[in-house]
């Protein structure tokens, strides 16, 4: 990948000798950290046009924009005019936007940023951020920037004005099945879908290793990403989000993929385990029976803190885990402890993040001791 950037811009950081290059460091960075993992599984990313999420900074010049990114010790934003690691639906759109924002008082005045939130069809929900009351002038503006393919969305303090739609559809294949994700603006979603797609098929694969699938425990659920393709594994899947949109995206998707086997409950990973110790009851898991159930197979996707001790005890608990990680560092912290009790049984390297030090692993761990 070529871009005019590298070595200014702060987003990529690990560019100077093409996409394998950046790669195999990342290689060498989990074996040098894991030590030596037999069979070590490398999922790579395209080298461009991967990421289907994207935010900038806006510059104001004049009666000109640009959009901005920080440069790469921090200090101030630098001007760009593309940036080839956004989907080709973003990249070809960022140009034509700035150029009608440009010529509109309206839509420029105060603007501080744009979001992108892009599918693999080509639709796109944009998000502009101002520093000013919106209101209706805008409103009309902004509904000349909305078509068929892209959705418009205005945000200021304490209004959100929404033309068109508020999310895409991501259809996720896995094996000869296709689910249709919905990704909402404004909360997480995985931005590289080409490897998403493949760490969902991952993880999918490895029940294969699993010999009782009655249940699946998954904390982090977040909008059912893992929880709706998994859940044709397992005869019954319990979930839990601590995020209010984040549950509400994952009900919806899975209405919508016709799955009845998931049952979901809005609380933190460290409550969820006072649930099943007996120690308090949630309201919100007053439909949930969770007495006298057997720890067989647990799913976490922590954030990049990685587990606290309350939840890594519990994962020790479960006779399989797949643990999805975005973070070595937490990984290999947390791996210490479980392997007290359980042996890797399989690595995985995701590259969701070419050109800078992320590293996205997945593992599976299966009991070997019971503590």
């Amino acid at each position: 990948m070529e871009c005019s950037y590298f070595g200014v811009c702060g987003s990529c950081k690990i560019y100077q000798d093409g996409y394998q290059s950046q790669l195999n460091y990342k290689i060498n960075k989990i074996e040098k950290e894991f030590g030596d993992i037999s069979d070590l599984e490398i999922f790579s990313s395209p080298p461009i046009h991967y990421r289907a999420r994207a935010e900038f900074r806006i510059i104001h010049d004049g009666n000109r924009i640009h959009y901005g990114m920080w440069h790469r010790d921090g200090s101030h934003l630098i001007a760009i005019d593309s940036c080839p690691i956004v989907s080709e639906a973003i990249f070809n759109y960022m140009p034509k936007l700035k150029e009608e924002i440009a010529k509109s008082p309206v839509l420029s005045q105060k603007l501080f940023s744009v979001e992108f939130l892009s599918n693999r069809k080509g639709d796109i929900v944009v998000t502009l951020i101002y520093h000013r009351k919106l209101d209706s002038e805008w409103k009309q503006e902004a509904e000349k920037l909305s078509n068929s393919k892209i959705s418009v969305i205005g945000r200021s303090r304490g209004v959100k004005i929404t033309i068109g739609k508020e999310y895409i559809d991501e259809v996720v294949e896995v094996g000869e099945k296709k689910y249709i994700l919905k990704h909402l603006e404004n909360s997480f979603s995985q931005p590289n879908p080409f490897v998403n797609e493949k760490m969902v098929n991952w993880a999918v694969e490895q029940t294969e290793k699993i010999e009782k699938r009655d249940l699946l425990i998954e904390l982090y659920c977040g909008s059912g990403n893992f929880t709706i393709p998994l859940s044709s594994k397992f005869r019954r899947v319990i979930a839990t989000e601590i995020a209010k949109s984040g549950i509400a995206t994952a009900k919806e998707n899975i209405e919508r993929n016709g799955i009845e086997n998931i049952e979901l409950g809005r609380v933190s990973s460290s409550e969820f385990v006072e649930a099943i110790d007996g120690k308090r009851e949630f309201f919100r898991l007053r439909d949930m029976n969770l007495k006298n159930i057997d720890l067989e197979t647990l799913l976490v996707d922590p954030p990049r803190a990685g587990l606290d001790s309350t939840t890594l005890e519990f994962a020790s608990r479960f006779q399989n885990i797949i643990y999805i990680s975005c973070n070595p560092e937490t990984l290999k912290r947390d791996l210490e402890s479980l392997q007290k009790t359980h042996k890797i049984a399989s690595f995985a390297l995701f590259d969701q993040f070419p050109y800078t030090p992320h590293i996205e692993s997945g593992v599976l761990l299966k009991k070997v001791l019971d503590s």
